[in-house]
């Protein structure tokens, strides 16, 4: 009983649906309601646009140490889980169709120049109990290692300079990615989920659902316009991330879950005096596939003073919000976000919390 109950705790609801399937977030992003297309401007900028790289302007950037941690909202449902039940069935209907999300990652890297390189290190576990007459669990898991690297280069004789400009750049940028993981739908009183509970340790629960394995590469391009006026900034960006889309191929009887393509357009103003800034930002992803338009639009915003930023947006219907600390050295993020897990627009609400910290960023020019 207690390896069911932990089985059906360490996923949530992506399996039967995968409509957002990508390779990394920034955590930023997620609390900006993932309208970072234009914006672009932390560590996870080659996961966006690859163009957005023109714009670093110091001699090298490094990122030696951050992560982050994201997990399923349950503090508006503590009394939920007050008493667990003892039985299977009990359990079933507690959580039946109740998303849980537990993940985490770290992208290290570093910024020379236009040239952008993180290591990628991510896992991720999600599964969604659905069906009270038939209880189907929706799993997948997923466990990320490799690198992305990419550069991008302005275009024409104008370039941006502190005081004001503009500049038109395009990126490109490649990854290699190894995973592991199983996307797949089981039958919770079916032969492969009952054994399943033989198993003594996660792994040897995953190795009974089919965990497999493969390795591949995926490519991304991108364009960006951004026209700078003293103290305000306006940015245009176009990205194709994961072209043809990024697909695994394995040997196994269950397939890995491809990443699909993405047409992402994104729109940023931002404003910055003194010690007060402001950002705010739209995106529209997803322009190459078939989704409602109330499902692809992002919006999110930005505003601080000093060290201290407040972040808010909404993400095809939900929404988000969190806060920054920015010390240079010390960098820490905390808050809240709903993600879509469903195929249609407000269809499956996936509650989150998410943390954030990164340690040692610096900057020089030569």
């Amino acid at each position: 009983m207690k390896k069911l109950l932990l089985l059906i705790l360490a996923f949530s609801s992506n399996a039967f649906a995968f409509s957002e399937q990508v390779l990394m977030r920034s955590p930023k992003a997620l609390l900006m309601g993932d309208a970072f297309t234009a914006v672009n401007d932390d560590s996870y900028t080659l996961f966006y646009n690859p163009a957005s790289m023109a714009r670093h302007k110091k001699s090298f950037t490094l990122y030696p140490l951050q992560g982050y941690l994201s997990g399923t909202n349950v503090i508006n449902d503590m009394d939920k889980f007050d008493d667990v039940p003892k039985e299977p069935a009990g359990v079933a209907d507690l959580l039946m169709n109740y998303p849980v999300h537990a993940s985490m990652g770290t992208a290290p890297g570093f910024k020379i120049f236009n040239f952008g390189f993180n290591v990628i290190a991510t896992d991720s576990y999600d599964a969604l109990l659905r069906n009270k007459a038939h209880p189907m669990l929706d799993v997948d898991f997923k466990s990320d290692r490799g690198f992305i690297a990419g550069f991008g280069i302005p275009l024409g004789d104008e370039r941006l300079k502190p005081q004001g400009g503009q500049q038109t750049s395009i990126g490109v940028s490649a990854k290699y990615i190894s995973r592991q993981g199983i996307r797949d739908t089981l039958a919770l009183t079916g032969p492969t989920m009952m054994g399943t509970l033989t198993g003594k340790k996660l792994e040897d629960i995953l190795k009974s659902l089919g965990k497999n394995k493969a390795k591949t590469w995926g490519y991304d391009v991108g364009v960006e316009h951004v026209v700078r006026s003293r103290n305000s900034q306006f940015v245009f960006g176009l990205s194709y991330l994961d072209i043809g889309n990024t697909k695994f191929k394995t040997s196994g009887e269950v397939p890995l879950s491809d990443i699909r393509s993405q047409l992402n357009l994104g729109m940023a103003f931002g404003q910055k005096y003194n010690l007060f800034h402001y950002i705010f930002a739209t995106d529209l992803k997803y322009l190459d596939q078939d989704m409602e338009f109330s499902k692809r639009f992002k919006a999110g915003a930005e505003i601080g003073v000093g060290p201290v930023s407040l972040l808010a947006g909404i993400n095809s219907g939900y929404y988000s919000y969190g806060a920054k600390l920015d010390f240079g050295v010390l960098s820490l993020m905390a808050g809240f976000y709903d993600l879509e897990m469903g195929s249609g627009y407000k269809q499956t609400k996936s509650r989150r919390l998410l943390l954030y910290l990164s340690l040692f960023d610096f900057s020089f020019d030569v």
